[in-house]
């Protein structure tokens, strides 16, 4: 059994609420957790275990590596617990600007994309 203060389980939660998401090595004799210093990284293993447990978060396993993802169910409860106001919500649910328009490949109108076309005699069988 391990014991968390107050305090811990606090920092926690915040740090859940605030990011939308965990990432804790699975490794029980780490002195501290690589995002939450103040904690160790046994009780934030513990603490996320409960909270999927309790389907707050999710979780995928890959590499000795839990990945946990905050529910709406626990952005509910952790707003709760945290005493914050309902509009608050983790990173994870914000749509981030201005993205989209750098991201695709600008085409002029009338324009379609064509993929290069391979010159005759340039392949396998030129000499």
């Amino acid at each position: 059994m391990v014991l968390v203060s107050k305090a811990e389980r606090r920092a926690i939660y915040a740090y859940l609420l605030r990011e939308g998401v965990i990432v804790v090595k699975k490794d029980h004799y780490l002195p501290a957790h690589q995002h939450i210093p103040e904690v160790s990284n046994l009780k934030v293993m513990m603490i996320v275990k409960s909270l999927k447990s309790q389907g707050y978060l999710q979780d995928i396993f890959n590499w000795q590596w839990c990945y946990y993802t905050v529910t709406n169910k626990g952005v509910n409860f952790l707003t709760k617990v945290l005493g914050v106001s309902s509009e608050v919500v983790p990173a994870t649910y914000k749509k981030k600007r201005g993205t989209t328009d750098m991201d695709a490949p600008k085409v002029e109108d009338g324009e379609t994309e064509k993929p290069a076309a391979e010159t005759p005699g340039a392949g396998r069988g030129a000499r």
